[in-house]
């Protein structure tokens, strides 16, 4: 009898250990089983949350006013501008395949999401600035002759 009270102490004490730690193969940066209380849990999510929100809402916001763009402002015709659409939106649909690869065989989850939305944002930037530097605007005529860097 007392030996199965110590028994059950036992699997009590190592189930309430068991609650403590991370046994889903993860590590933290010093390669142990980390504590589960330590682990990212709501500001991990959240980080995520808004980051995910944040990239739909510039995907969208730009995705219509693309072609406009490319017409206007880049002085492209119709079909040249409807291609490079269409040829933007394959390539970020099938970007989340590439970087779900990258992220399990090399990176880790949450550096591949740092890594891909400062991409993300660089390309933001870069679409932003070509608004505003005048070396990254369009050429004024219907064809380039020379770089505009070089006048």
């Amino acid at each position: 009898m007392e030996q199965e009270m110590k028994e059950r102490k036992r699997s009590e004490i190592r189930e309430g250990d068991q609650e403590k730690w991370v046994y889903n193969s993860s590590v933290d940066h010093k390669g142990k089983v980390p504590l589960r209380a330590s682990t990212g849990v709501w500001i991990a999510a959240l980080f995520i949350i808004t980051i995910e929100v944040s990239e739909r809402l510039s995907f969208f916001g730009l995705s219509t006013n693309l072609i406009t763009y490319l017409t206007k402002v880049i002085q492209q015709d119709l079909k040249t501008a409807a291609k490079n659409v269409n040829y933007w939106s394959g390539v970020t649909t099938m970007m989340p395949l590439i970087g779900g690869f990258i992220a399990d065989a090399y990176t880790g989850r949450f550096a591949m999401i740092l890594i891909s939305s400062a991409i993300y944002i660089m390309g933001l930037g870069l679409l932003t600035m070509s608004r505003f530097i005048p070396s990254l605007k369009p050429c004024a005529t219907d064809s380039c002759h020379s770089p505009r860097f070089m006048k």
